[in-house]
């Protein structure tokens, strides 16, 4: 919130769309008031339909041309993006006219699964990390900002202004950053966020993005969180870590149970491992995602899960010797920043509660690169890889009876028509044409 000295000039209320792409009503702050009783008007099209280049799909249930509904900000989550000139930022809701939550709402959507983990007496926390391509120069003759080495202080001091400004920004807007640093790709970097309550940590991810943006451009940089930015360079993800503990028990520490994991801990991870190949399209929804979940990725690229394994789509990590209780948790890895990660949290949550509710088994864990393992092993294991494309990931999450009961036959028939559009737009172009045309829209 923001104390009642500052003057707010102007509120950016933005919200995540099925495209993955942060969209914007920007009111007066004289209208601050008004907006948070009924909302800024948004058309269909505008709030839920726009594909990734701005095509208005249409499905059954949902028509481009026809209706309305309100973006309402969430006004506890308001801060103060410049105090100099008075712009504000909070994070909205999509609401019927009649002001009930709209089916397609993602925020509205984790907002329920997380609920479900509370009411089940699970105390769940999500930690984010954020990778992204930092570009000088113009969108039309742009470079990498830095050449390397990964992680290494010549990038970190060319850059030095950068990120400390950065670093700043984000603490004054109580964005809670445990680390940020360049990654292993030439002009990559890196943010990695606090562990939060689900819909906090999305949140927080979101106006995460917007600083990131803000600071590069006062900088006279450009920024693209695609996950193809370029053909050849890093890929950028998205990290999803989870953790949970019940009766203040860490579920994924229980020392003499099997890997040291609770059953309820290995039912979890199980049910994470056992949703992903349906709920993929939902972690990254662009024709590129796919280009970037290959193996000696780091990205994931094997359904399985691994004890520190960053092949597998699933690593456990146990927390530092003697702080295991307060720190072990779970990294999905195959996620990127062309989700709407409202969704992609929320898919993550509801597959480890389906793990718990239908009590599956924990499979064996990997302890070597999926890679290096024959047909015959990854069989045995029961380690396979992703869909090989985006259209093939729709069409298994079309299918999927699972996450059709989690977000309900209108948000799912929505998220894969808009996401079906960027496939077979894109699906046939020469990867490179294709993260061309997906650049900058992330």
């Amino acid at each position: 919130m923001i104390d009642s000295t500052t003057v707010l000039r102007a509120l950016m209320v933005t919200y995540v769309d099925h495209a993955g792409i942060g969209r914007i009503k920007l009111v007066p702050g004289r209208r601050l008031d008004s907006v948070a009783r009924t909302g800024a008007t948004a058309s269909l099209s505008a709030g839920t339909l726009f594909s990734t280049d701005d095509y208005p799909v249409s499905t059954p249930a949902l028509d481009a041309t026809i209706g309305d509904l309100r973006v309402l900000p969430d006004l506890e989550r308001l801060i103060i993006l410049d105090p100099e000139t008075g712009l504000g930022w909070a994070p909205s809701d999509l609401r019927s006219i009649d002001g009930s939550p709209f089916p397609t709402c993602a925020r509205t959507a984790l907002r329920t699964v997380a609920k479900r983990a509370t009411d089940s007496g699970l105390n769940v926390l999500v930690g984010l990390e954020l990778e992204f391509s930092l570009f000088a120069g113009t969108k039309e003759s742009a470079v990498m900002s830095h050449n390397g080495p990964g992680y290494g202080v010549s990038p970190f001091l060319e850059l030095e202004a950068y990120h400390l400004d950065l670093l700043s920004e984000l603490e004054r807007c109580s964005v809670p950053v445990e680390q940020l640093h360049p990654e292993y790709g030439i002009g990559q970097m890196e943010l990695s966020f606090a562990p939060r309550d689900p819909l906090t940590a999305v949140d927080d991810f979101v106006l995460a993005r917007t600083i990131v943006a803000r600071v590069a451009l006062r900088h006279g940089f450009i920024v693209s969180f695609a996950p193809l930015p370029t053909p050849g360079a890093a890929t950028n993800g998205l990290h999803i870590h989870l953790s949970a503990t019940r009766d203040g028990r860490n579920v994924f520490h229980e020392p003499g149970s099997r890997y040291d994991i609770s059953d309820e801990g290995g039912a979890m991870i199980a049910g994470v491992v056992a949703s992903l190949g349906e709920g993929i399209a939902l972690l990254g929804g662009i024709t590129t995602s796919f280009a970037r979940l290959q193996p000696h990725n780091w990205a994931g690229a094997y359904i399985c899960w691994g004890d520190g394994n960053r092949e597998a789509a699933v690593r456990l990590m146990r927390g530092f010797a003697g702080s295991e209780n307060a720190q072990a948790n779970i990294e999905v890895k195959c996620a990127d920043g062309s989700s709407n990660q409202y969704l992609a949290v929320a898919a993550v949550l509801a597959a480890a509660l389906r793990g718990t509710a239908e009590a599956l088994d924990l499979p064996t864990g990997v302890d070597v690169e999926p890679g290096t393992l024959n047909e015959a092993e990854r069989a045995e294991l029961g380690v396979v890889k992703f869909p090989s494309d985006l259209g093939a990931a729709l069409d298994a999450l079309d299918a999927s009876t699972f996450y059709r009961e989690t977000f309900g036959e209108i948000l799912l028939d929505t998220y894969v028509a808009v996401r079906r559009h960027d496939w077979d737009t894109y699906g046939h172009l020469p990867i490179a044409e294709a993260a061309e045309a997906s650049r900058w829209h992330y």
